[in-house]
């Protein structure tokens, strides 16, 4: 049974981005395998939930009990570490979430993916970053304003 269906509206997200990850990936995260490529498809899922949509670690694995997967907070912690290697090491993690990107969930995914890379830069290219992001948001506005 998927989770929508048990808890309401409170897991409409995870149950629309859950529709989005089996799309893309061809995979259902909620099956019990350890196989690499589920791992990885499941930490995609785990990622954007804690950051786009503020998910806590208890909340990820209540959304798993609730379709049947054994899943604590300490694994989604654990995927949700791991996640930034899987992203570096793996070229369908790369596939996938650009897949994510073209869809209805892209530009969330997009920001959260933004946020957290933010965290790994150094201060040189922090700054740096910064300066075009500001340049970049400068633009839209003047460009908004003239309209």
């Amino acid at each position: 049974m998927i989770a929508e269906k048990v808890r309401g509206i409170e897991f409409g997200e995870a149950y629309k981005l859950y529709t989005q990850i089996k799309k893309v990936t061809g995979l259902d995260i909620f099956r019990n395998t350890r196989k690499n490529d589920y791992i990885e498809a499941r930490a995609l899922f785990n990622f954007i939930l804690y950051n786009t949509y503020g998910f806590t670690l208890a909340k990820i694995a209540r959304f798993y009990k609730d379709n049947n997967k054994s899943y604590d907070h300490a694994t989604a912690l654990h995927s949700l570490k791991h996640f930034d290697m899987y992203k570096r090491f793996s070229p369908q993690v790369n596939e996938w979430l650009q897949n994510i990107k073209d869809t209805d969930l892209g530009d969330e995914a997009t920001q959260a993916l933004c946020k957290k890379i933010i965290t790994f830069l150094s201060t040189e290219n922090l700054k740096e970053a910064y300066e075009y992001i500001k340049n970049l948001y400068d633009q839209q506005n003047d460009t908004e304003s003239t309209d």
